[in-house]
């Protein structure tokens, strides 16, 4: 089969590779699309210490059941040739932290295109209860938004916000824009996003969120003015920069909640002192839950959630073109490559 390998540091190769056989309770998927995820692109540079050359990115998928291995039996919708998507995340079910219901940061953890061969070719392999039929959507394709939305549905969920809550939400990518919808299904009140791009700022006015200047003292000035000097509920930073974090803690309310989901730097300075006078809820955000998941795939389907930014349909062989327009800055909606068929 084909597919998309990072043959060393900022550098893909379309390559003939060996066809996955499904194991026991496993089965393999002929991938129709598979989205590039932000977090990949520290893994295309070398920079996020997961992702190896050799390795085949890839962990927002949507396919059709191609196989099912030994002992795994298909359900009555999930038939060989059914459209599905799939949970990329596996955790082991034995740790203690699985056992606390947070298997999305069991330290066994395995993720499609981190650890585990991903979807930026023509078969991936996954266990068969990963598995999430498609029947009832307009637009099957869409459910490549399913791993994102459920990262937002996880966020908002562990921040929490009151009906009518005031929220801001720094960075309109598909994390946040896809914050942003959840947020307004959830019942919050004004809803506002910082955000460089002006194509990305565009697909959030259309949610209805009102964007703000992103510069942090013209930030916490405006904040001030909206809010009386109180400052907003609920933060969440969807980038992860020093710099986004800083503001988030700085424009919060005293008593209010910072979320952090945003993983692009390691290291952030916070005012810790400051944030314990004020009761700041400083809370994080990982990945997402198999519960969050199905309730992301149940917003696509009810079609829910709109994502007014759109997916940008690309061949897999293009995977290194659009790769280095992400690292750029381009602020195209969510980018899937399709392998060939």
């Amino acid at each position: 089969m084909k597919a998309l390998v990072l043959a060393e540091v900022a550098r893909f190769e379309v390559r003939e590779v060996d066809e996955p056989v499904p194991g026991p309770g496993e089965v393999r998927i002929a991938v129709r699309q598979s989205g590039i995820c932000g977090s990949e692109l520290g893994g295309f540079t070398g920079s996020d210490g997961l992702r190896h050359p050799g390795l085949v990115f890839g962990h927002e998928l949507v396919g059709v059941v191609d196989r099912y291995g030994p002992g795994a039996e298909p359900a009555p919708r999930l038939t060989v040739g059914a459209p599905v998507t799939a949970n990329p995340l596996r955790s082991c079910g034995r740790c203690p932290v699985c056992a606390s219901g947070r298997p999305n940061v069991c330290p066994h953890r395995q993720l499609l295109g981190a650890h585990l061969p991903g979807s930026n070719a023509e078969f991936v392999v996954v266990p068969a209860d990963a598995l999430h039929p498609l029947d009832g959507f307009a637009r099957p394709e869409r459910a490549v938004l399913a791993e994102p939305a459920a990262c937002a549905v996880r966020a908002v969920a562990q921040a929490g916000p009151a009906p009518g809550a005031t929220a801001l939400v720094l960075g309109a990518g598909p994390i946040g824009l896809l914050l942003i919808e959840v947020l307004r299904l959830r019942g919050v009140g004004a809803v506002w996003f910082t955000e460089p791009h002006a194509g990305r700022g565009e697909a959030a006015r259309a949610c209805g969120a009102v964007e703000l200047d992103s510069d942090p003292e013209r930030l916490a000035a405006r904040i001030g003015e909206l809010t009386g000097g109180y400052g907003v509920d609920v933060v969440f930073d969807a980038v992860g920069s020093t710099v986004t974090r800083q503001s988030a803690t700085r424009v919060v309310r005293s008593g209010g909640t910072v979320c952090l989901v945003g993983l692009h730097t390691h290291e952030t300075p916070l005012p810790v002192r400051d944030l314990i006078r004020r009761e700041v809820t400083l809370t994080t955000s990982f990945a997402y839950t198999p519960d969050d998941f199905a309730a992301a795939v149940e917003l696509l389907r009810q079609e829910e959630l709109v994502f007014p930014a759109g997916l940008v349909h690309a061949r897999l062989e293009q995977g290194q073109h659009w790769y280095e327009l992400l690292l750029a800055g381009d602020p195209a909606g969510k980018v899937v490559l399709e392998p060939p068929r």
